[in-house]
């Protein structure tokens, strides 16, 4: 005899003996309360040995390959089980066996709104999401999880599921040129040591003149606070398997809490078509914009640009850019810098454990006046190098540097040179994950500008704290 069906006899005669000792009324049958709590335990008993036994029968059955026949056998048992936690789970790892991640999604659900945190069911609905195609949702669950600092094996196990889903979501993007619109909402404060780019010093030397000349107070540097917000989008609409129609826009205001004349805004937008294989992605787009300065336009671009890039590996991916356009400016003062312009960059990235990253590109390109500038041509050469990092759960650091040398070729009657610039850049930040979307970054960012010309020569260090939201 199993020991439920014991336990319920025991109750029967308990109760029975309550009745012969005229404990029941014998106008309406009324046990007392022990007697009733033993009864509904030794019902609650015979529940969980009925539920363990079919848990048990459906292990043997999936352990022997016969995942139908135990998929089969939790399916008919749902109705009475549906809501426990132990049953839910095997029956949405059955329905995984047997091909049903829509089912298994369902049960996994009933699990997690029970047990949030209930490792397997976790783990579990992002290998459903993986088979379902839902590559995006697979990545994110993926990620959450290995934020969290999961022992060795399970990260190892985690980090292999987050593989697949980066590879197939990838190689989807590629046939679609990215069929999914993607966008970001942000807002920033912060702290300029320069917010007008101006050097330091208020008086400058001229040798043609053989004077020092003090500068107008608007052109000495200005500290200031500031606060801004931006945002952007992007989307594609599918032509075939390999080309997309691409477009995207982005908005940019940034104003500062005194010196309003230096308050920075920009608008921007772009449309091309991007071609795609299962390596590699190629777009050509134009692009567009406008700058603002002390709230008033201030100049013009307009561009077409070549981006090209290309998977070497698993780890490594190729990255080349070529962009050729012209720089208008509106303010009457300021068109003497117009200028056209062509620029070129290539590099690689590279994955430095399963979610770090690495990149470094060169450049090169130039500055060509048309407004009558007279520095003349620039020539620009430069190179920058960076790395995001994972270094605890929810917590990555960002940083790169840069480095530009930007030579003229005309001799400057004032100055008696010709202008040399070097300009050393450096982004550092460290950034906490809210949730999948979210992130708050602080950061500091630090740019030398050293000019044989001074007037030209500037030195920038900012602080700044951003919130940023990423919508699909």
């Amino acid at each position: 005899m199993r020991r439920s069906e014991s336990s319920l006899i025991f109750a029967v005669i308990a109760l029975a003996q309550a009745v012969f000792a005229g404990g029941v009324n014998a106008a309406g049958f009324s046990p007392p309360a022990a007697v009733k709590l033993e009864i509904a335990q030794a019902h609650a008993s015979a529940h969980r040995s009925q539920l363990s036994d079919l848990l048990a029968r459906a292990k043997v059955l999936s352990s022997s390959g016969k995942f139908l026949k135990a998929y089969e056998l939790l399916a008919g048992a749902e109705d009475t089980y549906i809501g426990v936690i132990e049953f839910d789970y095997a029956l949405g790892r059955a329905a995984l066996d047997v091909g049903r991640p829509d089912k298994a999604t369902l049960a996994f659900e009933r699990v997690l709104a029970l047990d949030p945190s209930h490792a397997g069911a976790l783990i579990d609905m992002g290998r459903a999401y993986l088979a379902l195609g839902n590559y995006d949702q697979a990545r994110t669950t993926f990620e959450t999880l290995l934020r969290l600092g999961p022992p060795p094996a399970v990260r190892a196990q985690l980090q292999a599921y987050l593989d697949q889903a980066r590879a197939r979501g990838q190689a989807r993007s590629h046939k679609s040129a990215g069929r999914m619109q993607h966008g970001y909402l942000a807002a920033v404060v912060g702290r300029s040591s320069n917010v007008n780019q101006s050097p330091g010093q208020p008086q400058v030397f001229i040798p043609a003149f053989g004077a020092t000349y003090v500068l107008s107070n608007q052109n000495v540097r200005k500290a200031d606070g500031f606060a801004g917000v931006m945002g952007g989008v992007d989307a594609s609409l599918p032509l075939n398997d390999t080309y997309s129609l691409v477009a995207g826009g982005e908005f940019s205001e940034r104003r500062n809490n005194h010196e309003s004349a230096f308050d920075l805004g920009g608008l921007g937008a772009r449309i091309g078509i991007a071609a795609a294989t299962q390596a590699q992605l190629l777009r050509v787009q134009l692009f567009t914009g406008r700058d603002y300065l002390g709230g008033s336009p201030s100049r013009d671009m307009n561009a077409l640009g070549l981006d090209y890039f290309r998977d070497l590996g698993k780890a490594n991916r190729l990255l080349a850019f070529a962009q050729a356009g012209r720089l208008r400016y509106l303010p009457e003062e300021l068109k003497i810098f117009d200028a056209d312009f062509r620029i070129f960059a290539a590099g690689v990235s590279r994955k430095i454990g399963g979610d770090s990253t690495a990149f470094v590109t060169i450049s090169t390109g130039g500055m060509y006046d048309v407004g009558g500038n007279p520095s003349g041509n620039e020539r620009q050469l430069g190179w920058r190098l960076g790395a995001d990092v994972a270094i605890l759960p929810r917590f990555r650091l960002m940083g790169n540097v840069a480095w530009q040398r930007g030579r003229y070729d005309r001799f400057d009657p004032a100055f008696l040179t010709q202008r040399l610039d070097f300009l050393t850049a450096l982004e550092l930040a460290l950034q906490y994950a809210l949730d999948p979307r979210t992130a708050l970054r602080l950061g500091v960012a630090q740019t030398d500008q050293r000019s044989n010309i001074p007037i030209y020569g500037f030195d920038r260090t900012e602080l700044s704290l951003s919130l940023r939201y990423e919508f699909p």
